[in-house]
């Protein structure tokens, strides 16, 4: 007997295996020629013994493109920290005034000249001007065979399309799964929560704004944290369920299902949309708690805006995704700030709005990508 399908399923069926054929064939042929060639390509030390006595080399952590928030930066640094260890390489992170294609939207001078270490300490034991000064002196033993670093093209492949990275949720190689899946989600913050264990080090300075907040505002009572994207969300590479935008309606019932188990509750919120914000004040009255931080009332990231300093941006995105990470349950959507919290406290327990809620009405429609 003929299958019969009807005409928009014949697209989805068609949609599907032009994604397979791509992902699964066409990418990694590619990028093992890229692999090849990098491999063939890069410096050759003439080291004699291991640097530190573990290292057999320093590897370069840089990110390939402007158009990125924070923990887009972050997760940049956790996949190729995987690189590097595995190659017996030194990681060493910099993130300067520009950030591939474009400027760094974090850099901020009078802070100095690597933005990773605004708001971080060195992953290894040599920061990037340790790794310079060495360079500059002739007497140190570290010339530049001894660095290495991947080409942007490569850099693509290890964030989007490698099946062993790190992904905050399905996008690149993974957007094919558009349903929950709780074990693959298990298994990427396993991944990284080892990695933030033992090389992440959040800068003291930003750990005391953490500090002061909790214990002036949330210390002693049932917190849920809410994290709500607006703006550009949906301008990265995902399935339309991973990149709807979820309107604050849709948290309510979630919100008010935590107050019943919980009375008196607090909501902290974190969100980059000024009307998200205006929501649930007016919805939650003072139990509603939040940072004063740059927000917008546009589709423009507040990163991207022109107005407030560069450093701050990244200061107050850091710094809410912590408080999220303390709350007793988060609500989350689908993107890195929130996601990153759960690598932080492997004890916190979340749901993930997008997975969530289905109803058109609680879906805003997708942003064109902001330039």
């Amino acid at each position: 007997m003929a299958l019969s399908l009807h005409p928009s399923q014949w697209k989805t069926c068609l949609r599907w295996a032009r994604s397979v054929a791509h992902w699964n064939v066409a990418f990694p042929l590619r990028y093992a020629y890229i692999q090849r060639q990098y491999a063939k390509n890069r410096p050759k030390t003439t080291r004699s013994e291991p640097i530190l006595g573990k290292y057999d080399g320093i590897f370069l952590i840089r990110i390939n493109h402007s158009y990125a928030g924070l923990f887009a930066y972050f997760m940049f640094v956790l996949n190729q920290i995987r690189y590097a260890e595995k190659r017996r390489l030194m990681p060493v992170v910099y993130f300067g005034k520009q950030s591939g294609n474009g400027d760094n939207a974090y850099y901020e001078p009078e802070y100095g000249e690597n933005v990773w270490e605004y708001y971080f300490e060195p992953v290894a034991e040599w920061s990037y001007a340790k790794l310079q000064s060495l360079l500059e002196s002739p007497g140190s033993g570290i010339t530049s065979a001894d660095v290495y670093k991947l080409n942007f093209e490569y850099l693509t492949y290890l964030h989007m399309y490698d099946p062993k990275s790190i992904y905050g949720y399905p996008y690149g190689f993974y957007q094919y799964i558009t349903e929950y899946d709780a074990a693959w989600f298990a298994q990427q913050r396993e991944k990284a929560r080892d990695l933030v264990d033992r090389y992440i080090r959040v800068k003291r300075s930003i750990l005391d704004i953490v500090d002061a907040f909790h214990t002036r505002h949330l210390r002693g009572r049932p917190v849920v944290g809410v994290h709500m994207r607006g703006t550009d969300k949906g301008a990265a590479v995902g399935s339309d369920r991973t990149m709807a935008i979820i309107r604050p309606e849709a948290y309510f019932e979630q919100i008010d299902r935590f107050e019943e188990r919980h009375p008196g509750c607090l909501v902290f919120v974190a969100t980059d949309q000024t009307q998200y914000l205006e929501a649930m004040k007016a919805r939650y009255s003072e139990r509603a708690t939040f940072r004063d931080v740059q927000r917008s009332n546009d589709r423009l990231n507040p990163f991207q805006k022109k107005e407030g300093s560069p450093y701050k941006k990244g200061e107050e995105a850091l710094v809410d995704c912590l408080i999220l990470s303390r709350c007793d349950f988060l609500l989350k959507c689908t993107s890195h700030l929130s996601e990153t919290a759960m690598y932080f406290n492997r004890r916190l327990e979340c749901t993930d709005m997008n997975y969530l809620i289905h109803e058109a009405e609680h879906v805003e429609k997708k942003p064109r990508l902001v330039s």
